[in-house]
């Protein structure tokens, strides 16, 4: 059995006294496995998770998807809410560069706050996704290194990375994703997908071989081009995907032509729970 419960999102489920903000944290049990899949920018995804009863004070593995504010801002607040035995932290290689977005204003850092000094107070283990599939639990892989196939899906160039004056354009190099393996297939569960939605998902079925039965996540097409947006949202219709609960960064405008045209499409608002067995 996999049970998603979304404790962080730009929206909550209408009439609900959930918390919404611009970012994403969902919490994952799989069997008796219990996972934090990102945490938001602060402390509301653990406020949430109390009014949602979400018990927060026994994970076994913390998996941050990438290094930005929205996605990594809470493990601060967490690690100094809960004290864990055993707590296994996961991210990308290249996951603790310095991290920026252009702006109309100017130079914004957009990263994170913690390094390995605040982890090691707090007995977590911090491992770092060096190969492009890493199985951390029998039927449960963190993947990244994706194949960039679809030369729509460029990289945004107001995302930034460097060290003092240097700056680059950010890959996402450190992006990383979970499966689920599940008897109806493949669970794929995505912060951002800032190396593009189309690369990852034919990444995974090239690396695993088998359908994939749910996307969650956010996959981050508010900001992009009308061609980039239709080719890609096109292309996710005519894959089908039985469920498809996409949300934070996904926009608007993708949402509503993915509600329109998928019949697995659903708003995966704060307090959305997606149970598959």
């Amino acid at each position: 059995m996999v049970r998603i419960t979304t404790l962080i999102d730009n929206q909550a489920l209408p009439n609900s006294d959930l918390e919404a903000e611009h970012g994403f944290s969902c919490f994952v049990e799989v069997n008796q496995v219990r996972i934090l899949f990102d945490t938001g920018c602060g402390a509301a995804f653990i406020r949430n998770a109390t009014k949602l009863g979400v018990d927060l004070s026994n994970l076994d593995h913390l998996i941050i998807s990438h290094g930005h504010y929205d996605h990594g801002g809470g493990v601060i607040p967490l690690l100094e809410s809960f004290s864990y035995p055993v707590l296994t932290l996961w991210t990308g290689s290249g996951f603790e560069r310095a991290k920026y977005a252009e702006d109309p204003n100017g130079l914004r850092s957009v990263g994170l706050k913690f390094d390995q000094d605040f982890i090691n107070q707090y007995n977590v283990m911090w491992h770092t996704v060096c190969t492009d599939t890493v199985m951390i639990h029998p039927g449960i892989w963190l993947v990244s290194g994706f194949e960039r196939v679809h030369p729509i899906e460029e990289p945004n160039p107001r995302f930034l990375i460097g060290d003092g004056e240097t700056k680059q354009i950010d890959t996402f190099c450190d992006e990383i994703i979970m499966i689920i393996d599940s008897p109806q297939g493949l669970v794929v569960v995505v912060g951002c997908s800032h190396p593009g939605i189309l690369n990852i998902i034919d990444s995974v079925a090239q690396r695993f071989g088998r359908p994939i039965h749910a996307l969650i996540g956010g996959i981050h097409l508010f900001d992009a081009t009308n061609e980039r947006r239709e080719a890609v949202v096109n292309e996710l219709i005519d894959r089908a995907i039985p469920l498809l609960g996409v949300s934070h960064c996904t926009g608007e405008i993708a949402s509503k032509m993915l509600e329109k045209n998928c019949s697995g499409y659903f708003a995966n608002l704060a307090g959305t729970v997606t149970t598959i067995t």
